[in-house]
Formats: C-alpha cells, sequence, structure tokens
C-alpha cells in the first residue's frame, strides 16, 4: 500500500475520530491537530502501523491573546513512503504556568532533548520523560525566553554574568580581539564595576543581602583577577 501525507489524513480520522480537533492542508502540506490525551496513541499507531519512523522536531508557538495559549508541533516524516505530516496540540489555559503534553519519548526516543528545550523555552511540560530539566538556560533560571511575555532586552544579572550571558572560564583563543558578547545593547562592559543593579532583572538569580564591592578595582570571575588588571599590574 502506498502511504501518502493525505492519505495518512484520511486513516488517523478513520481510526481516530474523536482525537482530531481540526485537520489543515496548506500548500500541499499536511497538518492534524489532536487532543492532547490522545497524543501517544495516535503517534504509537503513526510509527507503528504507517511509518512514520523520523521525528524531525518537536518546537512549540505561543499565541499569548488565544486561549490554549500554546500549539506544540511534531514534525514526521516516514522514510520508506517518503511523506511528511505536521501534528499539532493546543495546550496552556488561563493563568496556567506550566501546561503539559504527553512525552513522546517512548514512541521517538530522539524526542527527549527536543522536549527539554521546548520545555526551557516555553514552560510546557511532558509528562512521563525521564529527565526533564533545563538545556540551554540556567538550572535556576525561572522563566521561559521564548514566551512573548519575555522581556525583549532580557534580565540584567548579578556578576559573573554580564549583559545576561555568562563569560567563558578560559580565554577561547582570540586572544586580544575577544570580547564578551553582550546580550542586550544596554549591557555592561566586561570589566565595567556593578554597583548599580537593574531593579527589573531575572528574579530568583540574585540575593538583595550579598554584600558588594564598591571599590574601583575590576569585577573578578570565579575569584580571579580579569586578565586586564594583570595587564595593568
Amino acid at each position: 500500500m502506498v502511504i501518502t501525507a493525505a492519505s495518512t489524513v484520511e486513516m488517523v480520522q478513520s481510526r481516530f475520530p474523536q482525537a482530531i480537533v481540526e485537520v489543515v492542508e496548506f500548500r500541499d502540506e499536511q497538518t492534524i491537530v489532536l487532543q492532547p490525551e490522545s497524543l501517544v496513541e495516535v503517534c504509537a499507531y503513526l510509527k507503528k502501523e504507517l511509518e512514520y519512523n523520523f521525528l524531525e522536531t518537536v518546537t512549540a508557538v505561543d499565541w499569548p491573546e488565544r486561549l490554549p495559549r500554546f500549539d506544540v508541533v511534531y514534525h514526521l516524516l516516514s522514510l520508506p513512503h517518503r511523506c511528511y505530516l505536521r501534528l499539532k496540540v493546543r495546550v496552556g489555559q488561563r493563568r496556567e504556568e506550566h501546561p503539559a503534553v504527553p512525552s513522546v519519548i517512548d514512541i521517538w526516543p530522539g524526542a527527549n532533548w527536543y522536549e527539554r528545550e521546548v520545555f526551557d523555552l516555553f514552560g510546557i511540560t511532558f509528562t512521563h520523560h525521564p529527565d526533564l530539566r533545563r538545556l540551554l538556560m540556567p538550572p535556576d533560571w525561572t522563566t521561559h525566553p521564548l514566551r512573548k511575555d519575555y522581556p525583549l532586552s532580557g534580565f540584567e544579572l548579578p556578576e559573573p554574568h554580564w549583559g545576561g550571558q555568562v563569560p567563558y572560564d578560559v580565554d577561547p583563543g582570540v586572544g586580544d580581539y575577544y570580547q564578551q558578547t553582550l546580550r542586550t545593547s544596554e549591557g555592561r562592559g566586561l570589566n565595567e564595576s556593578r554597583v548599580q543593579l537593574n531593579p527589573s532583572q531575572e528574579p530568583g538569580t540574585f540575593s538583595p543581602t550579598t554584600e558588594r564591592d564598591t571599590t574601583n578595582s575590576s569585577p573578578s570571575v570565579n575569584g580571579q583577577t580579569s586578565r586586564a588588571d594583570k595587564r595593568k599590574g
């Protein structure tokens, strides 16, 4: 039997009519919007029966004015049949901080890091994920940078962070030409004193009781004098 994306949609509609929210065809691409609770069952059918054996990616889209707020998007490829399918589930009710979607790791193990990335950047959790923790942001980060209510200029962090990014511990090999990349245009230079803090900095990353050195000496990284200070000495 020849399987195409269009015939896949028909078979899923016939097999799981209660799971379908919407079917969209655009520029010869097929998208099935599913009920979240039916996601795993439909994915298992696609993998086992229709040979969608490659999960290209898992991502998300934030629609802050819509309910449900988020689309979680799965791009599937059947290598034997050379056809492509997109699945979506919609989650995120009003004031729901961390909406949940079932994990598909048991079907496609490659979903592991994709789901961690979506959790990290959008705050969507994946139930039954074996190791759901941040992938790109620091472990103590408390917000999710790809949500559309995240500040465009980011957050300003205390030392040893400059402009919202963590500096390298060692010189990466470009010598005097190396400069710390700043996350925002308002970010301070690498060796500038930081006696002033941004009042809107990322919550949970700095204790206001921490004592700060108000002298004119340059800040240190991990307790070591900066290379600029060594050159001055």
